[in-house]
């Protein structure tokens, strides 16, 4: 019965979910940090209401953009099954298109 008990405590605590795989851990940080992206994602400042001859709010919301593209690849790399996954295609895509306007436009980056 003895041999049994340290087994028993084991199991409980793995049913309980105190001794949680890394698997698990992992899954809730992805749910973290996707809810976190989701909120960043609708924060986002749009290109279009920029005003055009303003270079450096032009510029800033640029930057601001490509910087989140690259935290939704880092994201959907490290949480491959991430609800944000579908977007990624669409993000590297802006995230090209942005960094090119961010070129052509002698941009500097500013945000650290």
């Amino acid at each position: 019965m003895r041999g049994r008990r340290p087994i028993g405590l084991l199991a409980a605590l793995v049913l309980s979910g105190a001794a949680a795989s890394p698997a698990a851990a992992q899954r809730g940080d992805c749910s973290t940090d996707a809810a976190r992206i989701r909120k960043a994602q609708s924060e986002l400042p749009k290109i279009e209401v920029a005003p055009p001859g303003d270079r450096q709010i032009v510029c800033i919301t640029l930057e601001t953009n490509l910087l989140f593209a690259r935290r939704l690849a880092a994201h959907v790399k490290s949480c491959p099954r991430s609800p944000h996954a579908q977007q990624a295609a669409k993000w590297r895509q802006t995230e090209s298109d942005y960094a090119s306007k961010f070129n052509e436009r002698g941009c500097k980056p500013a945000i650290r």
